[in-house]
């Protein structure tokens, strides 16, 4: 399968090399006219064929099965529903869009075209994250679950010496909640469904939200989402139950060695911690797309639109409004 890349910041960099030992084959990198130069020595270094700075055009030239876009959350609808309009699938970076509007759009289309629409979301693809639900009948009835992903950004000190880095931008979909309590959700989602309510308690900075508490209201337990940029601490996913409580001391997006403490004090562990985290899921997306298994793809994107409409409800909720929403 060959797959275009759009973007040269942190992910596509860290992305590309994980991309290619999962076997697909990159045919082109696509970036501003600004960025051409990493874009080139990204291609020279991966032995990929072509740089492209109109994304167009790379469409259209360069062979792709799909395309994977790794640019800020804004450009993320706009830039896949290209793709799916030229057929050629699209491998979107989290979150899938801006709004849940956006993402149903993206879905629609992609199921008209029969094309594959997949979210780059690790924590669904992650081997300790798919042991969970044979787990938590162990721990009898769910009580609470609490989440933190709490990372003191590389880019938070230039945000408050007045620059306005994309993941600080209202402008380009930025925030806490769209780059780290995203995890929180696809993890609470995946092994809950939809919540029947959901509240946002963000600390805003010019129009952002730098962290912030989501409320996930499950009618039977509720479930705290903790996520900040501006901060530091130790994070972890726990969940709480009548007879013990399951615990990974890592993020969400990692999904780390599971502890199952038992009320009668016994533990037990389990890990299967892939060495790349992103390798399971361009392995999965490699494997749907080969065998033409579009029903599991299917699957997981409504559990991203599902995602993608407890964020819109949050925001809402906060009365945060990027353009998207206008």
């Amino acid at each position: 399968m060959r797959l275009g890349v759009v973007g040269t910041g942190m992910i596509a960099k860290t992305a590309i090399p994980v991309i290619k030992r999962c076997g697909w084959e990159i045919a082109a990198v696509c970036s501003t006219p600004r960025s051409r130069k990493t874009a080139e020595a990204l291609c020279e270094e991966y032995g990929i064929p072509a740089a492209f700075c109109d994304y167009q055009q790379m469409l259209a030239e360069s062979g792709m099965d799909a395309v994977y876009i790794a640019v800020p959350n804004s450009l993320h609808a706009s830039l896949a529903r290209q793709a799916l309009a030229s057929n050629v699938s699209a491998i979107v970076e989290k979150p899938l869009a801006s709004n849940i509007r956006e993402a149903s759009e993206l879905a629609a289309l992609a199921r008209e075209k029969g094309l594959f629409l997949f979210e780059a979301i690790s924590t669904a693809y992650l081997p300790n994250y798919i042991t969970l639900p044979s787990l938590l009948p162990r721990i009898g009835d769910i009580k609470l679950a609490v989440c933190n992903f709490s990372q003191y950004s590389s880019r938070y000190n230039a945000f408050l010496a007045g620059e306005t880095p994309p993941v600080f931008d209202p402008e380009k979909s930025g925030g806490a909640l769209m780059d780290l309590n995203v995890y929180h959700i696809h993890y609470l989602c995946g092994l809950f469904g939809p919540p029947q309510k959901v509240s946002y308690y963000p600390h805003m900075e010019r129009g952002i939200d730098t962290s912030g508490i989501l409320i996930l209201d499950y009618g039977r337990f509720q479930a705290a989402c903790m996520a900040a940029k501006d901060s530091a601490s130790p994070s972890y996913c726990m969940i709480q139950g009548t007879k013990g409580y399951l615990i990974q001391d890592t993020p969400a997006n990692t999904c780390g060695k599971i502890t199952l403490h038992l009320n009668t004090g016994e533990e037990e562990h389990y890990d299967d911690a892939p060495s790349d985290r992103l390798a399971p899921e361009f392995t999965a997306f490699l494997k749907m797309m080969s065998e033409k298994d579009l029903a599991s793809c299917r699957q997981m994107l409504e559990r991203s639109l599902s995602v993608m409409d407890t964020l819109t409800q949050a925001r809402k909720n906060a009365s945060i409004c990027f353009p998207a929403d206008i």
